[in-house]
C-alpha cells in the first residue's frame, strides 16, 4: 500500500463500505494495509469481545483513529491500537479501568507503544494518587519522565531510575525540557555521582539519560556508557568529541580506533562515526571556497554511491562539480546524504524548473523561499501533503499559508478530508477565516483529529460550529461528543 497514495487508498475504501458503514462491518471488510484509512467517526461502535479485539489487534492503525472514545481496556489490545490514548477518549471510564489501560501500555522493545507527551502527562494525573504510583515497573517507562519526584521515596529511587533507564528522553517538549536537567540532578542525588567519572554500575542506572549528558562525562566514564549512547536519537558536536576521545583511548570493548574502523557494520557506532564526519565536513567547507572551477571531481551517480559523499566538497566545490542533470536523475540518492542547508540550497536551485518534481522535494523543500514556492506547480493532494510531511521539516506560517493557497487557487481544488489531514491543525490556523469558513461538515467528519490551539477565537468557533454539523447528537455521553472536543482548541 505504500506504493499508492492516500487519497487513491481512500477512494477505495469509500467503494468498498459504500453498502454499510456499521463499524464491525468494516473491521470484516476492510483490508488490513487499508485499516489506516478508516476515519474514526466510523470506528464508534465497538465492543470488548475477544472476536472484536482479535479483529482490531490484526489490522495496524494510527493514533489520531483514537479507540478510546470506546470502551476498550484490555491488556490483550494490540500496540497499534493502544497508541490511540487521549484524555477525551478515556474520560467516560472510570478511574480504575483508566489505570488498567495505563499499565497495558506498558512494553518494550518492538511491541513498545509510541505515547506523546500529552498522552502521558495525562496518564500520570490519573495514575498520581494510586496505591500502587511507586510501583514504577507496572507504568510505561516514559510515563516515569513526567512523575512528581517528590513524591518519589528516598529508599525507593534507584528502583525509579532503573526503570527510568528505558525511557525516550527526546519525547520532552519544549516547554518541559528543564524537566531533563532536573532529572539527572536528582538522578546524581539517589546514585552518590559526585565526579564526572561514572562507574559501570552508574552508566547501567541511568541507561537513555545517558544521552542527556556533556563531553566530560562520556570521556571520563566507564567504557559501557558506548553501548547507552547508541539508543540517542542523536548527538551533540561535544558529545561526538568526547566519544572519539574515548575511542582512541582504546580501553572500550572496540579496541583501539584503528581498529574501530574495520569492524562489521552491525558492532559499528554508526550515530558517532556519522557525526565524526561531520566535524570532518566542517572542516573542509572551512577551506578556501575562492575557485569557480571544479578541482574535485565531476559529481556523477558513482560519486553519489561512495560512501565518504560528500565529504571531499566543500559548499564552493559541491556547486561547481554539481549539475541540473545529475541532480534530477539523482535526486533521492543525493537528498539522502546531503543533509546540510547550504548544501541543500544548491540542490534545490540546481533543480531548476521544478514543477513535476515539488512532491519528491522531501527534506530539501524545508530551505524553499518565497520565489521557490512561486515557481512551484501545486495541483495535487498527494504534492500538498508531501510538502506538509513534518518529518521534512517545519513551514514558518507564511511559507504555509502560502502553499496552502497556492493549492487552494486551482480550479477544483478545496480543504476536503485528504486536504484537512494533509495539512493538520497549525497550519490550518495560518489560513484566512474566510477560507476557514469553506469547510464542509463531511469533510471534517472524515478527517483526523485537528489540533487547532493556534487558531484564534474566531477561527476555533467557525470550527467547532462545523463539527457541530458534522457529528449530529452531541452529548457529554456520547462518542460525537468525544469525537468533537478536538475541535474546540483547549
Amino acid at each position: 500500500s505504500e506504493s499508492f497514495s492516500s487519497s487513491f487508498l481512500f477512494t477505495i475504501f469509500q467503494q468498498i463500505v459504500s453498502s454499510d458503514t456499521n463499524s464491525l462491518k468494516i473491521i470484516d471488510n476492510i483490508p488490513d494495509q487499508l485499516a489506516t484509512q478508516v476515519p474514526r467517526v466510523y470506528l464508534q461502535q465497538f465492543t470488548s469481545d475477544a472476536v472484536t479485539i482479535e479483529k482490531l489487534n490484526k489490522k495496524t492503525w494510527k493514533r489520531q483513529q483514537g479507540f478510546f472514545h470506546v470502551c476498550l481496556f484490555v491488556f490483550s489490545l494490540s500496540s497499534s491500537v493502544l497508541q490511540g490514548f487521549t484524555c477525551t477518549g478515556v474520560s467516560q471510564f472510570s478511574r480504575t479501568q483508566v489505570t488498567k489501560l495505563v499499565k497495558a501500555c506498558r512494553r518494550k522493545g518492538s511491541r513498545k507503544v509510541p505515547l506523546l507527551e500529552t498522552q502521558l502527562t495525562c496518564m500520570y494525573n490519573y495514575i498520581s494518587t494510586e496505591s500502587d504510583a511507586t510501583s514504577f515497573a507496572l507504568y510505561p517507562p516514559d510515563m516515569l519522565l513526567y512523575y512528581d519526584y517528590s513524591l518519589v521515596p528516598q529508599s525507593s529511587c534507584r528502583s525509579y531510575f532503573q526503570e527510568l533507564a528505558d525511557a525516550d528522553f527526546s519525547v520532552f517538549s519544549s516547554v518541559l525540557s528543564y524537566k531533563q536537567t532536573a532529572l539527572f540532578n536528582n538522578a546524581r542525588s539517589c546514585l552518590g555521582i559526585t565526579s564526572t567519572s561514572l562507574t559501570a554500575d552508574q552508566v547501567s542506572v541511568l541507561g537513555n539519560m545517558c544521552c542527556m549528558l556533556d563531553g566530560s562525562y562520556i570521556q571520563n566514564s566507564d567504557p559501557s556508557i558506548l553501548e547507552k549512547l547508541k539508543n540517542c536519537p542523536d548527538l551533540t558536536a561535544s558529545q561526538a568529541a568526547a566519544v572519539t576521545t574515548l575511542l582512541i583511548s582504546g580501553n572500550t570493548q572496540y579496541g583501539y580506533l584503528s581498529n574501530f574502523r574495520f569492524l562489521k557494520l552491525n558492532h559499528l557506532m554508526l550515530i558517532v562515526f556519522e557525526l565524526f564526519n561531520i566535524m570532518i565536513l566542517q572542516s573542509i567547507k572551512n577551506r578556501s571556497k575562492r575557485t569557480t572551477d571544479c578541482t574535485v571531481g565531476i559529481i556523477t551517480q558513482f560519486t553519489i554511491s561512495e560512501s565518504t559523499f560528500p565529504l571531499d566538497y566543500d559548499v564552493a566545490q559541491f556547486n561547481n562539480c554539481l549539475s541540473n542533470v545529475t541532480v534530477k536523475d539523482n535526486f533521492d540518492a543525493i537528498t539522502e546524504k546531503v543533509d546540510e542547508v547550504d548544501y541543500l540550497k544548491i540542490v534545490l536551485h540546481k533543480l531548476g524548473e521544478v514543477q513535476d518534481q515539488v512532491q519528491v522535494l522531501g527534506f530539501a523543500s524545508s530551505v524553499a523561499t518565497t520565489d521557490d514556492i512561486s515557481s512551484w506547480t501545486i495541483t495535487q493532494v498527494d504534492t500538498l501533503s508531501a510538502l506538509m510531511d513534518s518529518s521534512n521539516g517545519v513551514w514558518e506560517p507564511s511559507l504555509a499559508k502560502e502553499i496552502i493557497s497556492k493549492y487552494l487557487a486551482v480550479e477544483g481544488n478545496s480543504l476536503g478530508r485528504a486536504e484537512l489531514n494533509a495539512i493538520k491543525g497549525p497550519y490550518l490556523c495560518t489560513l484566512d477565516l474566510s477560507v476557514i469558513q469553506s469547510i464542509t461538515a463531511q469533510s471534517l467528519k472524515e478527517a483526523e483529529a485537528l489540533n487547532i490551539t493556534t487558531c484564534t477565537l474566531e477561527a476555533k468557533k467557525a470550527i467547532f460550529n462545523i463539527a457541530t454539523q458534522s457529528f449530529r447528537a452531541i452529548t457529554q455521553a456520547s462518542p460525537s461528543y468525544l469525537l468533537s472536543r478536538s475541535f474546540l482548541g483547549q
